[in-house]
This record gives structure tokens, sequence and C-alpha cells, in this order.
């Protein structure tokens, strides 16, 4: 597979993402007043901060295949692996959103963060490796620090759920940094 259609093919499927997310916020019907707007103001914050994250996830992707001449079936399997954790996040976000204070949905929405910090590193590793790309030094930090922050949003999280959305804007600091471009 070239390297523009595998691109191409995340593209789209980022794009989806972001339109599924949206979908998920359902406007009262039966109450068009301000207080029922400030009553959806956990649940947008998070359709906000999660569109940020994929946005940044996105920029940061592309950087990373910017240096990228070579994939193989690796690279393809692991860059679905990510593209499948991040297709989660409309419905972890969405969940969360609706009970800032559910420990249940809040470890599931960070831990879904996790496995895609995971996923990223693996990939990362994998592109690098079979390009022999030698300077990604800031990616690797960003993604070391964006693992320890999730970590500690994951434990946090556990006891008290709304310190979610702090972990999140955080990380999203870490990844929204600009990377340097050839």
């Amino acid at each position: 597979m070239k390297k523009e259609r595998f691109e191409a093919f995340t593209d789209a499927v980022i794009a989806i993402i972001l339109t599924i997310l949206v979908l998920e916020i359902h406007l009262p019907n039966d109450n068009h007043s301000w207080q029922a707007l400030i009553a959806m103001a956990p649940q947008f914050g998070a359709y906000v901060l999660t569109f940020i994250f994929i946005a940044t996830m996105w920029v940061n992707h592309h950087y990373m295949f910017s240096e990228v001449k070579v994939i193989n079936n690796q690279t393809i399997w692991l860059n679905i692996l990510l593209l499948f954790f991040a297709s989660l996040l409309p419905a972890t976000t969405a969940w969360f959103g609706t009970d800032i204070f559910s420990r249940v949905a809040g470890v599931l929405y960070v831990l879904n963060m996790v496995l895609y910090n995971i996923v990223t590193a693996l990939l990362r590793r994998q592109v690098v490796k079979l390009n022999h790309i030698t300077d990604m030094g800031n990616l690797l930090r960003s993604e070391r620090l964006s693992f320890v922050i999730n970590t500690i949003t994951l434990v946090v999280t556990f006891f008290y759920p709304p310190f979610l959305f702090l972990g999140l804007l955080v990380n999203i600091l870490v990844w929204f940094a600009p990377k340097p471009t050839k």
C-alpha cells in the first residue's frame, strides 16, 4: 500500500470520528432555556476537550508520518488499532459527559486514552525503526509525558471523576505544542 492511500484512509476515519463525536450531543427538545444549556455544560465540555484532543492527535499523526517513506503490514495494523481506540472516544466521551461523577464512565474514558497512548508509542517505534528516523525526540518526549499524565489522571479519576477534565486539558497542552517540520 502506498503511503498516500494510508494517510487518506486515516484522515477519512478521523473526520468520521469527529462527526460522530458531535452527533452524541443531544440538545433538549422540550426545554429551550439557558438553564437547559447550562445543565449540558459538562457534556459540551467533554465534547470540546475530546474534539481538541482528536485534532491534536491528527496533527501529531501527520507530523509523525511526514518523515515516513516506507510502511508495511505491521504499520497498517498498528494504525488501524490506533484508529480503533480513537473511534471509541465518541462513546466514552458521551457516556462520561452525561455524568461527570461516574467513576466507571470516567475510568473507561481515561483507560481509552491510556490505550491510545500505548498504541501511539508502538506505531511510532515501528515507523522510526522501519524508516531509520533519528529526529523524533520531541514526539517521544510528548508521548512519554502524555502517558504519565494519563496514568496519573486514571488513578485520580478513580477517586474523583471530574479530575478527568483537568488531566485531559494538560494532556492536550502537551500534544498541542507545535512540532518542528522540515
